[in-house]
């Protein structure tokens, strides 16, 4: 008599042993990643200054600097309280001025001392203040009126980019044989001496 176990009957037991133990193995593969990641959680990090080509300074991490445009307007406001100047406080719209311009930020401001002593001695028309430091379109008895220090200061600025700069003329003994041709020498020394005196003023920022 033929003992044999049937094909069949082998398949059919051999089949449940191998899928419980597939089963069975991706269960605990499941489990110890589940394992792994609660014990070492890796938060996920939203950068909030992507927006930003840098991200910005956060108060407390870097001390405060002036920067460029503060130092300049500084040295500028310095010497204008020096020498008791009515152009105080007009620092840094000389030196936005002179950057938008490309101007050295000391020209506007030194033909205001040559031409008016800082301010100090303007035209008046009719009993009302010029605020024109800077003898600009000042002949005869025509005043060029400016209705404050800074649309004076804008005016100017873009007038020496226009006229001077922007052709090539940048020394001030060049641009006084067009903008005071009959001062003799006497304008562009007076400019050049005061460029050096703000250029070279010694602030307690930059000492």
């Amino acid at each position: 008599m033929d003992r044999s176990i049937p094909e069949i009957s082998f398949k059919k037991f051999w089949l449940p042993i191998t899928w419980f133990g597939s089963t069975f193995f991706v269960l605990l593969v499941t489990l110890f990643t589940l394992f792994l990641s609660f014990s070492n959680p890796k938060p996920h990090i939203t950068d909030k200054y992507s927006i930003f080509s840098a991200k910005p300074l956060v108060l407390g991490d870097s001390t405060f600097s002036l920067d460029s445009v503060d130092a300049r307007a500084v040295m500028l406001d310095n010497v204008f309280e020096k020498y008791g100047c009515p152009l105080y406080g007009t620092g840094r719209i000389f030196v936005e001025e002179a950057d938008l311009n490309n101007l050295p930020f000391w020209l506007a401001a030194s033909v205001a001392f040559q031409e008016s002593s800082c301010g100090k001695n303007t035209p008046v028309k009719e009993g009302v203040e010029s605020y024109n430091a800077w003898g600009w379109g000042v002949y005869g008895d025509n005043v060029k009126m400016f209705e404050n220090w800074e649309e004076g200061i804008s005016t100017v600025s873009e007038f020496l980019n226009n006229r001077f700069y922007k052709q090539g003329v940048t020394e001030p003994c060049e641009i006084m044989k067009i903008y005071t041709p009959s001062s003799g020498g006497s304008w562009c020394n007076g400019v050049e001496f005061f460029g050096d005196i703000i250029s070279n003023y010694k602030t307690p920022e930059n000492t």
